[in-house]
């Protein structure tokens, strides 16, 4: 038969794995996912050892990490596979990885969402009845969309073509399979980036023009307040949300774009810019929990003070390296035993 030469064929047949498991790539997608998972267990452990930190917004956060902690397991897992095998290890990971990339998008735009209901709209009741909507979809729907793509038996090696050394959507070489693939290539993945990020980008938008509103407000009346000068770090802290995520995941989506209008006979150039894309999607695709910890976490002031408190407890020998004024010192740690129910 002859070949359909409308539609453009994806060169399957060639792939990168030589370039996704190489030994440069495996080191720098495991000194990533290293360092998400130091950075998504910090947030997990913070959150449940210390009270003072404790709201909403932060277990939402702890969710994402959750999502993040079984992401980068995953990756480490599959990075270390045989290359171009489509076996149960690989599947089982492809399974995991994309449930909980899944659980990550979804948790991420419920983020943005209860942000806005509570600090926008002032509806912090509403906000919290959405709690039983948020698991549900959140946790449910992923495990349901995977499922399916598992049943439909897509999930296993796709030649580091559209990924960075593991395994993800089975890649197929020509024909209907490879429409197929790209069908479920949107449904487990990136069709949802596209949409987090847009919700994200409306809801966070919608945020920080009224928190600018406030502020404005506030500072016609000539009101300097603490709360005035944290919702200006939060209005700036709000520009970066979307931009983060963005170039996270802006490399698997270029690619994932190059896939979709290359063709078996490729430029030497498109090859090449191929391989340097891989090097990045791996880096960038594993560092959500790592960027979420010095975002949410390390440059945090209340998440300073604690560690500066833990530090002169635990670890005295260091005091003169790090400044705690020992009133507010004394302050918190007084605070911090109030809080422990008797």
């Amino acid at each position: 038969m002859a070949a359909n030469t409308s539609t453009p064929q994806t060169p399957t047949t060639l792939g990168f794995g030589p370039i996704g498991n190489t030994t440069l790539n495996r080191a720098l997608v495991t000194i990533t996912c290293v360092l998400s998972l130091f950075g998504a267990l910090v947030i997990i452990v913070t959150y449940i050892t210390w009270k003072d930190i404790r709201s909403t917004s932060r277990k939402i956060l702890v969710y994402i990490s959750i999502a993040d902690c079984v992401v980068v397991g995953s990756y480490l897992f599959g990075t270390f596979l045989p290359p171009n095998t489509n076996s149960g290890e690989c599947i089982a990971q492809s399974f995991l990885s994309t449930t909980a990339n899944l659980w990550s998008f979804f948790w991420t735009t419920f983020m943005a969402i209860f942000l806005y209901t509570t600090v926008a709209r002032q509806k912090q009741r509403a906000a919290e009845r959405m709690f039983w909507a948020f698991h549900v979809i959140g946790w449910g729907a992923p495990v349901g969309i995977v499922s399916m793509a598992w049943q439909e038996d897509v999930l296993g090696n796709d030649r580091d073509i559209y990924s960075s050394g593991w395994c993800w959507i089975r890649v197929q070489d020509r024909g209907e399979n490879v429409q197929k693939n790209i069908m479920w290539m949107l449904i487990t993945g990136k069709a949802w980036e596209v949409v987090v990020f847009v919700l994200v980008l409306i809801f966070y938008g919608l945020l920080k023009c009224h928190i600018r509103q406030e502020v404005y407000r506030n500072e016609r009346q000539l009101i300097t307040s603490p709360s005035l000068e944290a919702a200006k770090k939060a209005d700036k802290k709000l520009t970066f949300v979307p931009l983060i995520l963005l170039f996270l995941r802006f490399w698997g989506m270029l690619r994932f774009c190059i896939f979709l209008t290359s063709s078996v006979d490729e430029s030497e150039s498109t090859r090449s810019v191929q391989e340097i894309l891989i090097y990045f999607q791996g880096v960038c695709e594993s560092a959500q929990g790592f960027v979420n910890f010095l975002l949410f976490c390390l440059f945090m002031e209340k998440f300073q003070v604690n560690l500066r408190r833990v530090i002169h407890i635990y670890c005295p020998c260091f005091d003169g390296l790090v400044y705690i004024p020992s009133s507010h010192l004394f302050r918190k740690t007084a605070l911090m035993e109030l809080s422990v129910p008797k």
